[in-house]
C-alpha cells in the first residue's frame, strides 16, 4: 500500500490508505503508514454538528421579467390575437407534400409545433396570471376587511373595567369621517384658492411682459448702439476723484438723521442735494403714475 503510484489522486489515495476498522495486535501507531501528502496525515478535530456549506453569491443582477399581458393590450390572450400571431400560410403558398424534401417536411412540422406551443403557452400563462391576480385581490380584500373590523370593534369589557383612570382629553380620539357635504365644501374652498393663485400668477406674468415691452426701447440690439453706449460711458477723460473724496456711509447716515437735512448740509442748500431730491421726486411720481395707469412707464 505504501508503494502506490503517484498518479493516483489524493482523494482516491486517502480512501485506499484509510485505516482498517479491525483490531491490530501491533504496538506501533496505526497512523505510521499514512504518507505526509495525505489529508489525514494531521488529525484535525471536526465539529460534532455538521457545518453548513455557504453557497457562493451569484454576481450580477437578474433582468426584470417581461410583462406578457400589459394593460394596454387587453386583446392579447383572445382567439383573434392567437390567430394573428400563428397565422397559417395562404393555400397558394403551401406546396404539396410530395414536392417537399425531408428537410422541408421537418421544417413544416417544427413550424406547426411552434404555433401549437405558442397558443397553449399563452393560454396557460394567462390562466395562471388570472388566478394569481384573483388570489392576491382576495387576500388584500380580506386583510382590509379584517383591519376595518379591528379598528371599529368596541373595547373589551374586562379591559374597560381594569383600565386606569385617564382624562377624556388624553384619550385617543377617533378619526372624524367627513360627510359628502363637508368634503364638497373643502373641495370648493381649495378649488377657489387654487384659481385665485393661478389668477395672481397670470397677472404677475402679464405685468412682467408689459415691463419687458416698455424696457425694450432701451435694449442694445446693434453694433452701432453698443458703440454709442460705450462712448457715452467713457466720454469723460477726467477722474471722478478730482472733485474730492466721496461721502462716507457714516456721513450719509448723519445727514439723513439731521433735522435740517431738508435745507441741505447744515442749513446750506447745495446743488447736489437739489438734484438728489428732484430724482427722488421723479421716482415717486413715476411709481404713482404706474399705479394709477396700471402699467409701466
Amino acid at each position: 500500500m505504501e508503494t502506490l503510484s503517484g498518479s493516483i489522486c489524493r482523494a482516491c489515495r486517502h480512501k485506499l490508505l484509510k485505516p482498517s476498522t479491525t483490531r491490530t495486535f501491533s504496538t506501533s501507531s496505526s497512523r505510521l503508514y499514512i504518507p505526509p501528502e495525505s489529508p489525514a496525515y494531521i488529525d484535525v478535530p471536526r465539529p460534532l454538528q455538521q457545518v453548513r456549506d455557504i453557497k457562493p453569491r451569484a454576481k450580477g443582477i437578474l433582468p426584470l421579467p417581461r410583462e406578457l399581458f400589459p394593460a394596454r393590450r387587453p386583446d392579447k390572450p383572445s382567439t383573434r390575437y392567437l390567430e394573428n400571431v400563428t397565422r397559417d400560410p395562404l393555400p397558394k403558398n403551401v406546396p404539396s407534400e410530395d414536392s417537399l424534401t425531408e428537410t422541408g417536411r421537418y421544417k413544416r412540422r417544427m413550424a406547426e409545433l411552434r404555433k401549437t406551443h405558442l397558443r397553449s403557452g399563452l393560454k396557460e400563462l394567462h390562466a395562471r396570471k388570472t388566478s394569481i391576480d384573483s388570489s392576491i385581490a382576495a387576500r388584500s380584500a380580506a386583510k382590509q376587511r379584517e383591519r376595518a373590523r379591528l379598528l371599529t370593534q368596541p373595547e373589551r369589557e374586562d379591559a374597560r373595567l381594569t383600565n386606569v383612570s385617564i382624562p377624556s382629553a388624553m384619550r385617543p380620539q377617533k378619526i372624524h369621517v367627513l360627510s359628502p357635504e363637508e368634503q364638497q365644501e373643502i373641495y370648493s374652498a381649495r378649488l377657489a384658492a387654487h384659481q385665485a393663485n393661478l389668477a395672481a400668477k397670470h397677472e404677475d406674468r402679464l405685468d412682467k411682459l408689459h415691463t419687458l415691452y416698455m424696457n425694450a426701447r432701451n435694449f442694445i440690439t446693434t453694433k452701432e448702439q453698443l458703440t454709442a453706449a460705450i462712448d457715452k460711458a467713457f466720454e469723460k477723460n477726467t477722474s471722478i476723484w478730482d472733485t474730492g473724496m466721496p461721502e462716507t456711509v457714516l456721513e450719509m447716515i448723519q445727514r439723513g438723521q439731521d433735522k435740517n437735512a431738508v435745507h441741505g448740509r447744515g442749513g446750506v442748500t447745495l446743488a447736489g442735494d437739489l438734484a438728489e431730491r428732484a430724482a427722488k421726486d421723479q421716482e415717486r411720481m413715476k411709481k404713482i403714475a404706474e399705479r394709477l395707469s396700471g402699467g409701466k412707464l
